[in-house]
């Protein structure tokens, strides 16, 4: 998810989208590369940046993105998974536009918004006008993101979530939840490992990935087939 405000001279870019990683035909070896280490390797070579894990912040004015995904045994045959996405704590600008880089989806709405004067919905975007200070967007969407990477295995990847000012990378707290059918998929590795700065919890059918950082993150999950 990509926001790019435009004012006069100076650029601010925040991202926070789910790519689709490549599907991998069953009868195809298992290539898990994109699972190892990727994340932080690819925000190197794309940014000029390094992804640095920070403490948690509990700044109010910190940009904070919530994201719920819902996987069901009818995503597992489709790959179309449920999203809801919140973004909290948005700058102040003239004008926002929140861009969407999945391959497929369908059904975007905003399900919630304050202190934003205008909103425009169009089929991969949404426009915003006059962002006051204590912004909050929230949408919903269906998007195709679940791959099968082999018969019983399946992954995604989310990501890259920056927060770019100019030259420079600032605190980003994202959070994502995913929710799942125990009784018909276990976890098997998120990627990356868990670390201060980049928590992750499971319990029964939720993955909850909690995470403070500066510069590019990308996010691997992998489940396996019960």
């Amino acid at each position: 998810m990509k926001l790019t405000t435009h004012f006069r001279a100076i650029a601010v870019t925040i991202c926070g989208l789910l790519l689709p990683v490549m599907l991998v035909a069953a009868e195809t070896p298992l290539d898990e590369s994109w699972l190892d280490d990727d994340s932080e390797s690819k925000a190197l070579q794309l940014n000029e940046g390094q992804l640095n894990f920070i403490a948690p912040i509990h700044d109010p004015s910190i940009l904070h993105s919530d994201t719920h995904l819902w996987i069901t045994a009818e995503s597992m045959q489709t790959g179309w998974v449920k999203l809801q996405q919140c973004y909290r704590h948005l700058d102040v600008v003239g004008r926002t536009d929140v861009m969407y880089a999945y391959r497929e989806m369908k059904n975007l709405e905003v399900t919630r918004a304050e202190q934003i004067a205008q909103i425009r919905v169009k089929p991969h975007w949404v426009e915003l006008e006059d962002v006051e200070k204590g912004a909050e967007l929230c949408v919903q969407a269906e998007v195709r993101i679940l791959q099968r990477l082999s018969d019983k295995t399946y992954g995604m990847q989310n990501g890259p979530y920056h927060r770019k000012f100019l030259d420079g990378y600032y605190p980003y707290h994202v959070s994502l939840t995913v929710h799942y059918s125990n009784a018909e998929m276990q976890l098997k590795r998120v990627e990356p490992k868990a670390q201060d700065g980049f928590y992750v919890t499971e319990k029964s059918g939720i993955l909850d990935i909690d995470s403070w950082f500066e510069g590019e993150l990308r996010i691997g999950i992998e489940f396996s087939e019960k």
